[in-house]
């Protein structure tokens, strides 16, 4: 009787253990979740889940900067050469932000996207 208890146990917490990792873990990407916006202050909660798969396995340098735009919707930030969208923005207890994780694209003269980088900055 007491090694069923330990087997279920065992079986319990295995199940619980990757239950939270599906649920915290990489996700694919979706261009809806992408973009959905609770707060317009803010980025989407999945896009820090779905960057990895995003920058993986979609074809992101060499295509047309409205190709880009029309896969993940308008940029948070954009200058000259770089167009940006925020992955995580953290202000934990303070006004300003504490800590930004952003994908950053760089685009030559003729709208095309030459390359990618997450830019990390911690306060």
């Amino acid at each position: 009787m007491k090694s069923r208890t330990s087997i279920f146990a065992a079986i319990s917490l295995m199940a619980i253990v990757l239950t939270m990792a599906a649920c915290n873990g990489d996700m694919t990407f979706d261009k809806e979740k992408w973009n959905e916006q609770k707060d317009p202050a803010f980025p989407s909660v999945y896009r820090k889940r779905m960057v990895d798969d995003l920058t993986a396995h979609y074809q992101l340098r060499g295509i047309k900067y409205s190709q880009l735009v029309q896969m993940l919707g308008n940029p948070d930030d954009q200058d000259s050469a770089t167009l940006t969208y925020k992955i995580v923005e953290d202000y934990g207890k303070d006004i300003d932000p504490v800590y930004t994780r952003n994908l950053e694209f760089t685009y030559s003269k003729d709208s095309i996207i030459t390359s990618f980088k997450l830019q990390q900055w911690r306060k």
